[in-house]
């Protein structure tokens, strides 16, 4: 995105360019000889085929296809000995979006009355070579986007959001990992730091294939 809004910027300055007074001295061949005309530029039709063409999905996008599907939703806190909590249940549809380049992610999960909602995409940057997550929800009124790398079907894509304490200004970072446990089940594990240099899973969602038995 932020390449082709270079590139539109770009163009727009050669089209301001183009509208200024021409240099009388040039038109008239006084003071040497006349500049060659600008090197044409691609029309933003021309652009936009180009840039879809360079953004077309590869296999760091398609790793994500499992993820992809109707899901029964279930959250629990985890304590530091690994036992889950008693879970909150929702539900989620992951669907491909924008010619496969992002997987939209839309949850409802209750917390006895409250029902909250949340919606995010998924996708992997090939400028970067980083998969990206970014959420927003109802319980929140931020955006910011988590990077990270790994393996979606063995130890998992580990993501970082980094953020800045507004209080005391310290910098924040938030780890979060997304791995696949079966085709019929994935889990969101939100991590924390133990002092020891390893992480521990301190919150779980557990995403089960809607329709089908749990073993």
């Amino acid at each position: 995105m932020r390449s082709s809004c270079l590139r539109l910027l770009c163009l727009l300055g050669v089209l301001a360019a183009g509208c200024e007074a021409p240099d009388p001295a040039a038109r008239s061949g006084r003071g040497g000889a006349v500049a060659p005309p600008p090197a044409a530029t691609l029309s933003l039709e021309a652009q936009a085929k180009e840039l879809s063409a360079a953004s077309r999905p590869g296999g760091a996008h398609e790793v994500l296809d499992p993820l992809v599907g109707d899901w029964d939703v279930t959250l629990s806190t985890t304590s530091a000995q690994g036992v889950e909590s008693e879970p909150y249940r929702g539900h989620a549809t992951l669907a491909w979006t924008l010619g496969r380049r992002f997987v939209r992610w839309d949850a409802t999960v209750a917390f006895g009355e409250f029902v909250g909602t949340t919606t995010g995409f998924l996708g992997f940057s090939t400028r970067t070579r980083q998969y990206q997550m970014m959420m927003i929800s109802d319980l929140a009124t931020g955006m910011e986007i988590a990077r990270g790398n790994g393996e979606l079907r063995a130890v998992g894509i580990v993501f970082e959001l980094e953020q800045i304490d507004p209080a005391s200004g310290a910098r924040l970072v938030a780890k979060s990992r997304l791995r696949s446990i079966s085709p019929d089940h994935f889990v969101l594990e939100q991590l924390e730091p133990t002092g020891s240099g390893k992480d521990r899973v301190s919150r779980v969602w557990h995403y089960r294939r809607a329709g089908v038995p749990t073993r």
